[in-house]
């Protein structure tokens, strides 16, 4: 009698072990995830932030080209006016070729500035991602985030195709272990909204120091 109520405790104690470690099991989730990286990163907060404010900044540098498209196209029309043998043809004629030269300097600066502030934007959210990955990870016991593969490869001649399939870390994944929107909604409710560190774009465009007007002019 007493073996039979041992072995009865035993399988009792067998079956709650096994019952809370199923539990557990349900609630810590698989120790290996699978992330949709640009997904995260489209879909982030401090992404959204500061390519809006990047943006806005562009829009101002092109607002600066703009002007400067302007005056070239008044100094145009004033020099159909002026008499070719004239000090004010020569000197119109003088601010147009700094106003191009301005131009396109402040071109050339403003596409290598936007592109610079791009990347920090991209390693700024990548960097804090991760920060908010480690937490992630370790609320729900993952020891492994993996990035998901690509879905599709893009056609490429054959260098860059070998490129492209030796750049694959992972080939499947099942869908239960995608965290990607899980993440972002964790990530997004972090988001303090922090101003950005980042470079400005080159200030308001100077009229040329000859003379010429940095408002558009008549003919």
């Amino acid at each position: 009698m007493r073996l039979i109520l041992s072995i009865f405790v035993l399988c009792a104690m067998s079956l709650n072990a096994m019952s809370l470690s199923a539990q557990s099991a349900e609630t810590k989730g698989p120790d290996i995830a699978v992330l949709r990286l640009d997904e995260v990163i489209r879909n982030s907060k401090l992404y959204l932030a500061r390519i809006d404010q990047l943006k806005k900044d562009k829009a101002e540098a092109e607002g600066q080209l703009k002007l400067m498209e302007e005056q070239l196209h008044a100094l145009e029309n004033k020099l159909q006016v002026l008499s070719p043998t004239s000090d004010k043809f020569a000197q119109a004629q003088e601010d147009m070729e700094v106003i191009k030269v301005k131009r396109e300097l402040l071109a050339k600066r403003v596409r290598s500035l936007l592109d610079r502030r791009h990347g920090a934007v991209l390693k700024e959210t990548f960097d804090i991602m991760r920060g908010h990955l480690s937490v992630f990870a370790k609320e729900r016991s993952i020891r492994l985030v993996t990035l998901a593969p690509n879905p599709e490869l893009p056609a490429l001649s054959s260098n860059d195709m070998q490129m492209q399939l030796g750049l694959q870390v992972s080939l499947y994944f099942d869908a239960s272990l995608d965290i990607t929107e899980a993440f972002i909604v964790f990530a997004n409710s972090r988001y303090a909204g922090e101003a950005p560190g980042l470079s400005p774009v080159p200030g308001p465009v100077p009229g040329p120091t000859t003379g010429a007007p940095t408002q558009p002019v008549g003919p």
